[in-house]
């Protein structure tokens, strides 16, 4: 019977390495954390905010996740992948995974951001704390918007205007009966 639950446990890690590389694929970040510190209902309350914003968020085995994960992003993490870890991972807003779990850790001083992935790039904890001080989406949006907005609106004034002179030029030429085209005979 023994070998029987050893191929069984093979099977059963193979099909959670499977999950794990499943929930990272289209993902565009993620966040690996030490969760020690937090009691059953935080990790519950954790859970259930990173939920909200539509990303997951798992406690995972380092081991699992070294195979899960490719050998750069392995070689990156380095001691990333050592002691207790759990993954958040998103496809949606970034910098909002990034808030809840950097407000919750300094609510709760649990759990320690180690480090993540940012459209494969490596991020440290520090990077991590930088994206999630960002403003949310909508207003990062409203502000680029906003700066869009004047230059095109100088823009759009100096074509009035530069559309007001053409027109104003045209205009006594034709007043004194002159012929803007010139026809040169050779």
């Amino acid at each position: 019977k023994k070998p029987e639950t050893a191929v069984h446990m093979r099977q059963e890690k193979k099909s959670i390495v499977d999950g794990i590389k499943g929930m990272l694929q289209g993902k565009t970040m993620l966040i690996l954390t030490d969760y020690t510190g937090l009691s059953s209902n935080q990790m519950n309350e954790l859970r259930s905010l990173i939920k909200k914003n539509g990303s997951e968020y798992m406690v995972v085995k380092n081991r699992l996740l070294k195979r899960a994960f490719s050998e750069e992003m392995v070689s990156a993490l380095g001691m990333g992948l050592a002691g207790p870890t759990a993954l958040a991972v998103t496809s949606g807003d970034c910098a909002a995974l990034s808030r809840v779990i950097v407000n919750f850790a300094r609510k709760n001083e649990a759990p320690k951001v180690k480090a993540g992935f940012l459209e494969g790039a490596l991020l440290t904890a520090t990077e991590i704390g930088v994206i999630a001080a960002l403003p949310p989406r909508d207003v990062l949006i409203a502000m680029f918007i906003g700066g869009m907005q004047s230059p095109l609106s100088a823009f759009i004034r100096d074509l009035a205007e530069l559309t007001r002179r053409f027109v104003s030029v045209v205009d006594q030429v034709a007043r004194k009966g002159g012929n803007i085209v010139s026809s040169e005979t050779g």
